[in-house]
């Protein structure tokens, strides 16, 4: 039986991204998605700048990739911008980058199997074996030097570690989906209202993303209307695809390291989708803990994840506040729509460091 240097559990952006990492380092790399096909699932689609950076220096291609040139709030009358001060972020949809980093990893000689659900694991003598199942019916076992938890905010491998908390805030829920619209801005734009936030992303000449964030239950398309009417005018009554949603979306962990065992992206932790800087987190874990792995330095990672995820839990608190108190966000907003350089300070701060 073939020992692997990495098993990944889940064959989303996060995890191919630690496949195309693994084998940029010499290592081989097996990848088990329980999906039939790609999963595609609710996201914002913008990419900003330092996960536009992890892409390219994995050789995925973005050159056809909308650019953004930052964040625009929109609260009732008011607007603030933010501009991104050196790369700029690219909008792609979720389907077109799930495939170019499938094809950047089977390139690379990525073994990816869809249809195939870790169900158990155990470590021992410096090997993890995981046992799984097929969507045939069939089972194997796997063996493998690292076994990684990419399977996203419900993550089973975080379940089977026994690392799981239970959340400190009030449940919060997105949905998304595409309309067929030609975009009127080259920004991301957040709409403000009490209940919920709205980011609205140009993915092409003809489509525009919307992700609705709320508190509690997410709001269904028809209510959307509702709560930001200016914006339902602009992107009138042309949805183009399925609606998506994700949550409960705060996962607190006890840890991101088990002997044989890490978790990178929303399995290792998770509090709100609110900053925008989920798929650059995953990558820059990804990378960090291919780094120390390929060193046999893996018992530092736990640090660099901390490094890596510190200022998008400052930064998202900071939102999640200004979420939940409509005076207090209308006021920030009027303030930093006067100061855009203090704005876009704020927002290179948190987009645009280090990926560790």
């Amino acid at each position: 039986m073939k020992t692997w240097d990495v098993i990944i559990s889940g064959g989303g952006p996060v995890g191919l991204v630690t496949a195309i990492a693994a084998r940029q380092q010499g290592l081989s790399a097996l990848v088990l998605e329980r999906s039939p096909g790609l999963p595609i699932k609710a996201c914002g689609e913008g990419l900003m700048p330092r996960a536009v950076a992890a892409l390219d220096q994995l050789g995925v291609p973005l050159d056809d990739a909308r650019e953004f040139v930052g964040i625009r709030f929109v609260d009732g009358a008011t607007t603030a911008e933010a501009r991104f001060r050196g790369r700029r972020g690219r909008a792609l949809a979720r389907e077109a980058l799930m495939q170019r980093l499938e094809h950047r990893a089977r390139e690379l000689g990525v073994e990816l199997c869809t249809g195939h659900t870790v169900r158990d694991f155990a470590y021992g003598g410096g090997l993890v074996r995981a046992r799984v199942s097929s969507s045939t019916g069939g089972a194997l076992d796997c063996t493998g030097r690292l076994l990684v938890g990419a399977d996203g905010l419900r993550s089973p491998t975080r379940r089977r570690l026994g690392y799981e908390l239970p959340a400190r805030q009030p449940e919060r829920f997105g949905s998304q989906r595409h309309y067929q619209c030609a975009p009127w801005s080259d920004w991301v734009e957040v709409h403000w209202h009490a209940r919920a936030e709205a980011y609205v992303t140009p993915l092409g000449s003809d489509r525009v993303g919307v992700a609705v964030l709320s508190h509690g239950r997410a709001p269904a398309p028809q209510e959307w209307a509702q709560l930001f009417p200016e914006l339902t005018e602009r992107l009138g009554s042309a949805p183009a695809g399925r609606l998506r949603g994700a949550g409960p979306l705060e996962q607190r962990v006890r840890g991101v390291l088990a002997p044989g065992v890490a978790l990178v992206g929303d399995a290792a932790g998770y509090l709100d989708a609110l900053s925008g800087e989920g798929l650059a987190l995953g990558f820059g874990s990804a990378l960090a803990l291919i780094h120390r792995f390929a060193r046999a330095e893996l018992w530092r990672y736990p640090r660099d994840h901390r490094r890596i995820t510190a200022s998008y839990y400052r930064m998202t608190r900071l939102l999640l506040c200004f979420a939940r108190r409509p005076r207090a966000r209308a006021f920030a907003v009027r303030l930093l729509s006067r100061h855009p350089r203090v704005f876009s300070a704020l927002l290179s701060a948190s987009s645009e460091g280090g990926l560790g």
